[in-house]
């Protein structure tokens, strides 16, 4: 089953697939969030390890762990693009390149 696609509107969310509301438990120390044996095929299989990220509104994404590469290139280029001044800088401060005084 794909996931549910959600459109935000003011106040309020409309979802265009069917979703599952599961329950938080507590096991051991830990929280733990079943995910439905839908899902198998989107690669969370018994023993796969995910990546758990808190969005800045408090969701929680849950992401492959073969998908993390994508994610960190997606947040890298996301930071370049609001502070390329940082990346101006790095590349005219390599420590590793001749020192043109010397």
């Amino acid at each position: 089953m794909p996931a549910a696609r959600r459109y935000r509107l003011p106040d309020s969310r409309v979802y265009t697939e069917v979703v599952r509301i599961v329950k938080v438990r507590r096991v051991g120390n830990s929280n733990v969030v079943s995910i439905p044996r839908e899902f198998e095929a989107s690669g969370y299989t018994p023993g796969s390890s995910v990546l758990v990220e808190e969005l800045a509104d408090g969701e929680l994404r849950i992401l492959p762990t073969d998908r993390v590469r994508e994610r960190v290139r997606q947040v890298a280029d996301q930071l370049v693009g609001e502070h390329p001044e940082a990346m101006d800088i790095l590349a005219n401060n390599d420590p590793d390149a001749d020192d043109p005084a010397a």
